[in-house]
């Protein structure tokens, strides 16, 4: 019965030092803007690693644990995610693009003096988000040969949430918050992919 206090206390210990590690992260990566790079990611992740063992609410061990486990869930989620944004920022180009070409000329010259509105909304939304898709994508790659190269999830990880699928029979979990994989309800089994 002891053991499995501790245990729980373990795991409680963890969620809650990967919850703080999740936000300390956002939030330092809210800051780069769009210098969000291999390199920035990184330092944000150290960053917020070390500042969470400043603080000394959670032990070193939970602390590591929870920033392997927050890798590995940015680099699933950025591998779903990353193909989604590259489309829907290309496609908003080829709108725009469509629309200039079939305006006539004074369409034409209209746009050509909203150039720099188009260059800045796009930098603003768009290209925000498209720079952020391909830094993380450049860091799960590099990461990826660190991590499981599959990128699976067994019973009983933290993640951060999202929906899994059962490797043998094709089910899926959906979690809504962060919290640790429970065998596949359909067939019990312990391994998962990121949906």
């Amino acid at each position: 019965m002891e053991k499995e206090t501790k245990e729980n206390q373990a795991v409680e210990e963890e969620l809650a030092a990967y919850e703080k590690l999740r936000q300390r992260l956002g939030k330092s990566l809210g800051e780069l803007n769009d210098k969000i790079n291999t390199e920035s990611i990184s330092q944000a992740m150290e960053k917020a690693k070390e500042e969470l063992k400043e603080l000394g609410e959670h032990s070193r061990e939970a602390i590591t644990r929870a920033g392997e486990t927050l890798k590995k869930d940015i680099a699933s989620s950025i591998n779903r995610i990353k193909p989604k944004v590259d489309r829907n920022i290309e496609e908003g180009r080829e709108d725009f693009n469509r629309m200039y070409n079939k305006g006539g000329a004074l369409w034409r010259e209209i746009f050509t003096e909203a150039e720099r509105i188009k260059d800045i909304s796009l930098d603003k939304g768009g290209a925000f988000l498209l720079n952020v898709t391909r830094g993380f994508g450049e860091w799960a790659g590099n990461l990826s040969e660190k991590l499981d190269n599959s990128l699976s999830y067994r019973t009983g990880e933290l993640t951060h949430g999202g929906t899994f699928t059962c490797t043998d029979c094709g089910s899926e979990i959906h979690l809504k918050k962060p919290g640790r994989l429970p065998p596949c309800p359909k067939c019990s089994k312990t391994g998962f992919r990121r949906s």
